[in-house]
């Protein structure tokens, strides 16, 4: 009688198991997933609405799309004077190859084949080209050591500046990740102003040191408020 009583005990607590495994996973079968692009907008965009540039008048800013490499993004505009310039940041966390990301996330696409790859002692690397009568200036703010373009420059980068002993703490405590993959992708672009006194090649490049001189000043603001780890 008691082997029975405890026989019927088990297999009514077997059963309980089983239909609330049958419930559960079929619940989560039937849940609406969450993509990575949801998680991302429900998120609070870091960073700032505005960020001063000597010799631009700051004009608005407003939040961009976030996607599968980009949780945060916000397109900045400025003006000097009757010139307008459009500063795009993503916050990346990819391989740093700014012209895949060209390719990928901006119009002008296959013109990125023609991008000169520029450096500057102190700042880093950055890329500069020209399409239907724009500028444009791109590169990464990396949250440690020199902007770079390439994947190689972005992993170089990474190996040099992450591989610290000062960074072992945070790692081990789970702080921060070992190697840093965060980038904050900039891609500048302004109107080639041209004239009867200069060809479209020299108006270009005066445009070009229009944009270099505002890179350097966005590059160095931001690697002091580089946004803290999401």
């Amino acid at each position: 009688m008691h082997k029975l009583t405890w026989q019927s005990v088990r297999l009514s607590l077997l059963a309980v198991t089983f239909l609330g495994t049958v419930l559960v996973t079929a619940k989560l079968a039937t849940a609406p997933k969450e993509s990575k692009d949801q998680a991302a907008a429900q998120k609070p965009n870091p960073l700032p609405e505005t960020v001063s540039m000597q010799d631009w008048q700051f004009v608005n800013s407003t939040s961009t799309k976030p996607h599968k490499e980009a949780q945060f993004g916000r397109q900045y505009r400025y003006q000097q004077g009757d010139r307008p310039l459009d500063v795009e940041l993503q916050y990346m966390s990819s391989d740093g190859n700014v012209s895949r990301y060209l390719f990928v996330y901006t119009p002008v696409r296959t013109a990125n084949a023609a991008m000169k790859i520029r450096h500057k002692p102190g700042v880093g690397y950055y890329g500069v080209l020209s399409h239907k009568g724009n500028a444009y200036l791109s590169a990464c703010v990396n949250p440690r050591g020199e902007s770079t373009v390439t994947e190689q420059q972005f992993t170089q980068n990474r190996y040099t500046y992450d591989l610290q002993a000062s960074r072992l703490l945070p790692w081990l405590l789970g702080k921060e990740p070992l190697i840093d993959r965060r980038c904050l992708w900039t891609f500048m672009s302004t109107p080639v102003k041209t004239n009867s006194n200069a060809g479209t090649a020299t108006a270009t490049e005066a445009t070009y040191k229009t944009l270099e001189t505002t890179w350097f000043s966005w590059n160095k603001w931001w690697q002091s408020n580089f946004p803290p780890p999401s």
